[in-house]
């Protein structure tokens, strides 16, 4: 099975995977059972979430799961684990998740959300976040589901960060425009953005005085959506 074919298919996705079968449930059988009305001896395509695309046969649709067995699939490599994208939370949750779709669609695979000092709202639904992950992933047949975390302060973002780490830090204050050629290989690149407001002082000096590396992406004020969907452009 080669990766081209696969531009005009319907891609589910299941944790429940074993050597032979993939089992459905949920709403991934609804979607594939009702809203698809895929049936027995019909091929569908899978993802693990893990980097694999499974073809598959469905054999059986029954108590509310599908189950089918696994003819083939394909490993697709990630090369952008080293890339981590540090989100506020936003107080526009349709910016908000416009911007985890696209960084997904794109290729992103790692993020950490977390609540600044500007930031307005402080409450982070990680169902929700899943969830929008999921259908993305499914949407842009990708075949990695991003891991994220939530941390409750930049201090606990600073912390995340270790010695070596590349850390890039995105802010109309910054001196200097951002270049891929910056991006370091073998080791994470923190990526971090402000909420609406922008960082403050406080945590602008608690990163930068310590790396340096405030950039802008544009001589004028960006949304943090569109910054985001800018700078993942750039280095994916």
């Amino acid at each position: 099975m080669i990766l081209e074919p696969l531009s005009n298919i319907e891609l589910f996705y299941s944790e429940k995977i074993s050597e032979k079968e993939i089992l459905l449930v949920d709403e991934e059988f609804h979607h594939c059972a009702n809203v698809f009305r895929k049936k027995i001896n019909q091929e569908i395509f899978v993802t693990d979430g893990l980097g694999c695309i499974y073809r598959a046969k469905i054999i059986r649709i029954k108590n509310n799961v599908l189950t089918s067995e696994i003819i083939d699939k394909i490993f697709i490599e990630t090369y952008n684990e080293n890339l981590i994208l540090c989100i506020p939370l936003l107080k526009n949750k349709e910016r908000f998740r416009f911007a985890i779709e696209k960084s997904i669609e794109m290729g992103i695979t790692k993020f950490i959300f977390f609540i600044s000092e500007r930031t307005v709202v402080n409450k982070f639904d990680d169902i929700k976040v899943k969830k929008i992950m999921i259908e993305t992933i499914k949407q842009s047949l990708r075949s990695y589901l991003p891991r994220f975390k939530f941390l409750k302060s930049f201090k606990s973002l600073k912390e995340e960060i270790k010695e070596n780490d590349s850390v890039f830090i995105f802010d109309l204050s910054g001196d200097k425009f951002f270049s891929k050629d910056e991006l370091k290989t073998g080791i994470n690149n923190y990526f971090i953005f402000g909420p609406e407001g922008g960082l403050s002082q406080n945590e602008l000096e608690l990163l930068s005085d310590e790396y340096k590396n405030v950039y802008k992406l544009s001589n004028h004020r960006l949304r943090t959506e569109t910054a985001i969907v800018k700078l993942v452009s750039i280095i994916t």
